[in-house]
């Protein structure tokens, strides 16, 4: 990713991150990596993307999309003195191009906090090494109410 927050990857073209605006289907995109995982994407459990304007409106969400629509997501919220990066999922055609790396410094460079929280599933192992690189230090585990009863790691770091 480029300072001017643009990417050079799929296909070769120039690829804006951009804040999400109404009418972006981040649910269909979140529901595709889903399913690339053998996840259920139950609307019940994903509430928050029923209305993103509201639900992220103390935080951001970005958006990166190519000619074939939405290839990444990424969200941060205020989570008292921390903030709290969620909805990080690149599409596989966009993978391997930087551009979650490029999400995951746009977060942590949102507002002025002492540290910087997530949660991730754990089979999402090229993100946890993602996490790490960027200093994130892994902690417990949890398992949430969700129809997978998916099991989530925690990650954390100051700043």
């Amino acid at each position: 990713m480029r300072a001017s927050g643009y990417a050079r990857g799929v296909n070769s073209s120039v690829l804006p991150l951009r804040p999400w605006r109404r009418g972006d289907d981040v649910a269909a995109h979140i529901r595709r990596i889903y399913e690339e995982h053998g996840l259920c994407f139950d609307p019940a459990f994903e509430d928050d993307l029923a209305d993103v304007g509201r639900s992220y409106a103390s935080g951001a969400f970005w958006v990166v999309e190519d000619g074939e629509g939405i290839v990444a997501t990424g969200a941060v919220v205020p989570n008292g003195g921390a903030r709290l990066i969620k909805r990080m999922y690149v599409a596989p055609r966009g993978r391997r191009h930087g551009l979650a790396r490029e999400l995951l410094r746009r977060a942590l460079g949102w507002g002025d906090f002492v540290a910087t929280e997530l949660w991730s599933d754990v089979r999402f192992a090229a993100a946890h090494r993602l996490y790490r690189s960027e200093g994130f230090v892994a902690g417990p585990v949890r398992v949430l109410a969700d129809p997978d009863a998916s099991v989530e790691r925690y990650f954390r770091r100051q700043g």
